[in-house]
């Protein structure tokens, strides 16, 4: 599949939100609808990417902070990819075009945080080089462990 990355605009392309609709993060986070609002903030803000398919259809996206974490690195806030499109390396194009922009800004790490029931996106994250910085318990749900990662980039 061939991926290209573009800033998201402020106004959201058809099909964005539903880039996060059947996964574990939307079930245990955005069930609720909260999505509607996070997303079109984000791309307000100039945080939201989006990876978008030969025919520009958006199957991946991303929000990035860029002196997010402690005001010293990017921060990956969000990613999600459609249904149809995952295990066809849009996660790991999403993953690159993060280090790579980090680089680009002159950023020594990349940082993001991944739930402890999200054990697929944890061993995801360390075939790409990630390690556990540490564990904040209850950090944006109760009853849920967030994982802070890093990698060198």
């Amino acid at each position: 599949m061939a991926l290209h990355l573009v800033k998201c605009p402020a106004e959201l392309p058809a099909g964005v939100v539903e880039i996060f609709d059947n996964s574990a993060i939307h079930e245990r986070y955005f069930s609720d609808g909260r999505l509607n609002n996070i997303l079109p903030r984000a791309a307000a803000a100039g945080e939201l990417y989006l990876a978008l398919d030969e025919n520009d259809r958006p199957v991946g996206a991303m929000r990035i902070s860029m002196r997010g974490f402690c005001g010293l690195y990017p921060y990956l806030s969000l990613i999600g990819v459609h249904a149809e499109s995952r295990g066809c390396g849009a996660g790991a194009f999403l993953m690159g075009e993060l280090e790579r922009l980090a680089k680009e800004s002159g950023a020594k790490r990349v940082t993001l945080m991944v739930s402890d029931f999200n054990t697929g996106g944890i061993r995801f994250y360390e075939r790409l080089g990630y390690w556990k910085l540490g564990e904040l318990p209850n950090a944006a749900k109760q009853g849920i462990t967030e994982l802070v990662m890093v990698k060198d980039v």
